[in-house]
């Protein structure tokens, strides 16, 4: 039976074992779980940094859109406020077609344009 490794103080580090090394730094360093911010925690309504993490975007770049006034937002005195809803359509607004659905659409077009003579 395999009894686990315990370094002291005085371990030198070049006399470890890859394994030794790895099961170590395993005990020293827990892996941190990332958590990802879940949409659906998102409130109805929020401010510039919750809009940075719902759109992926940076403050800055929130700020250019809202100067800009290409994002939907509501501002009151000097607060600026987004509704979730809002800004999950306006990132969905721009869809761009598969070749299929333009292929398709060309098809279609063509044979109204043609039955319609």
């Amino acid at each position: 039976m395999e009894t686990k490794f315990q370094p002291t103080n005085e371990t030198p580090l070049a006399a470890l074992t890859i394994g030794q090394f790895k099961d170590l730094m395993g005990e020293m360093v827990k892996p941190q779980l990332i958590v990802q911010t879940n949409q659906e925690t998102f409130p109805d309504t929020f401010g510039k940094k919750e809009c940075s993490q719902l759109t992926g975007y940076a403050v800055n770049t929130i700020n250019k859109m809202i100067c800009e006034k290409a994002i939907p937002f509501y501002k009151r005195n000097a607060k600026v406020l987004f509704r979730k809803v809002e800004i999950e359509s306006w990132l969905l607004a721009n869809r761009i077609q598969t070749v299929e659905e333009y292929v398709e659409e060309k098809e279609n077009s063509l044979f109204n344009s043609k039955s319609s003579k």
